[in-house]
């Protein structure tokens, strides 16, 4: 299963790397938010769905933040050279990773990159944007907090894998 997060997770490190952060040139008016079509890239719902209200808690205090996630899975967090890193892991198929670095991420023009579709999103007040790779099926949503950024990955090859992360990031909140 670790084995699996890895290189999804280093997936969606790359993709922030290559310049899935937010451009200056490409930001809409501060009132706007992109929506694209569920399952792909939508923005996670602006309220916690009910259901996600019996999920459990996780609080990184390294991280500085804190999540919902779903009940049966569990949450492994460890220190990476970039900054804490989160496994959620569920029973079996793909996993949830999350990444709270000091690094920022470098600004480029995303519409260039081959194979990745970009959008704009606001997460628990944080700007940031989220990306999917259409080839790997690998989505990344990089938020730019107040001192840190955070990458949260995930592969949808699994098809609950979008309804999962997109709840786990509605979640999402600085602590």
């Amino acid at each position: 299963m670790i084995k699996l997060l890895v290189p999804a997770g280093l997936l969606g490190l790359a993709l922030a790397a290559a310049g899935c952060a937010r451009s200056p040139e490409a930001e809409p008016p501060a009132t706007s938010v992109v929506r694209a079509a569920p399952s792909t890239l939508a923005p996670p719902p602006a309220s916690l769905d009910p259901g996600v209200s019996s999920w459990r808690v996780f609080a990184s205090v390294p991280g500085g933040y804190r999540l919902r996630y779903p009940p049966g899975w569990r949450a492994k967090e460890s220190t990476g050279s970039g900054g804490p890193v989160l496994s959620l892991l569920p029973p079996k198929g793909f996993g949830i990773s999350v990444l709270a670095t000091w690094t920022a991420p470098p600004e480029a023009d995303a519409a260039n990159l081959p194979n990745t579709r970009c959008q704009s999103v606001r997460v628990g007040g944080l700007e940031g944007s989220r990306c999917l790779d259409t080839v790997s099926m690998v989505v990344s949503t990089t938020l730019q907090g107040r001192e840190r950024w955070y990458v949260l990955t995930t592969s949808l090859r699994r098809p609950a894998a979008a309804g999962e992360y997109d709840r786990v990031l509605a979640s999402f909140r600085l602590s």
